[in-house]
């Protein structure tokens, strides 16, 4: 298989049971219909994914697993970002080992390092292992922003810094992001479901997508009419996944995307507390988005009122 850095990559949910055990016969399942809907990689242990729930070693299972059900139809993309230097490098290493595709190494939050600091703390992660590494710029929920400048110091010194995925908001940035070194061009994934259009318009590679996880489907069908050049077709299908990720908004963080699975028929379980179960009111219009979904062929099905 070739393994290009591109194209739709759902920012994978990690399902677990009712007593917060991760549920691996319902990962495959889910595992299985992504890859069926034609998506092109997986983004494992994520933000989406609660990998900030997960233990060190419950990371690793995690990753090793999804490598395992994938089964070599999708590459898959491993966040192994912690806190510290020393425990990122331990995990990235132990992803290169299971057999991830990508390292992806989400920026360290709460202590909010220096840019000096940011630059070294990648380099040594990529100095550690032999696989492609990528940064996670997300600052809103670390508190670190990761800018082209900084991207370009790692990657001079760093011949496997591949890229990054980007969650600021800032598509102006993208082409600084991508030409940060003169010898070579980094991938751009926008980490915003709603500027997946706008990303690609400004050279991006593709997207780390959450909605994905719902409506794989669609998110494939816009990468490729963006691939054939259809730019009516791709405007039209860019504002349906406007319109889903819109209700990203009516709870708590991950909690939406895996309640909109349970609705759509693809179980997820819940979110691993202190994130509860949505409220009656917003599950009722998560339910009616998603059953304008179904009717358009999006979903293989939606159950209102659906639990997760």
């Amino acid at each position: 298989m070739e393994k290009r850095l591109q194209g739709i990559v759902p920012a994978l949910v990690t399902p677990f049971r009712g007593d917060e055990r991760i549920d691996f016969n319902a990962w495959q399942i889910i595992i299985d219909t992504l890859i069926d809907s034609g998506v092109d990689g997986l983004a494992a242990a994520g933000g989406q994914g609660e990998f900030f729930s997960l233990s060190g070693e419950e990371r690793t299972v995690a990753l090793r697993f999804c490598v395992q059900a994938s089964a070599g139809r999708a590459p898959v993309y491993g966040n192994v970002g912690c806190v510290t230097t020393r425990e990122t490098v331990k995990l990235a290493q132990a992803a290169e080992a299971v057999g991830v595709d990508y390292i992806v190494v989400v920026t360290p939050y709460y202590l909010k390092p220096s840019a000096a600091e940011l630059v070294e703390h990648y380099i040594e992660v990529c100095r550690a292992v032999h696989h492609p590494v990528l940064a996670n710029n997300n600052p809103e929920r670390t508190g670190v922003d990761l800018t082209p400048e900084m991207a370009a110091r790692i990657a001079a010194n760093c011949e496997n810094f591949a890229g990054l995925k980007d969650s600021s908001g800032r598509v102006d940035r993208i082409r600084a992001y991508r030409n940060a070194v003169p010898d070579r061009k980094l991938a751009v994934f926008t980490g915003c479901d709603n500027l997946i259009l706008a990303a690609l318009e400004q050279g991006a590679s593709g997207a780390f997508a959450a909605c994905a996880n719902i409506a794989p489907r669609l998110f494939a069908a816009l990468y490729r009419a963006w691939q054939a050049r259809d730019p009516g077709e791709s405007a039209r299908l860019q504002r349906l996944v406007d319109e889903l990720f819109a209700v990203m908004a009516l709870h708590t963080f991950p909690g939406v995307v895996k309640e909109a699975m349970q609705m759509a028929g693809l179980a997820a379980g819940p979110c691993r507390k202190p994130v509860g179960l949505m409220p009656a009111e917003a599950r009722e219009k998560l339910a009616a988005v998603l059953a304008g979904f179904a009717k358009e062929g999006y979903l293989r099905r939606a159950k209102r009122g659906a639990t997760a």
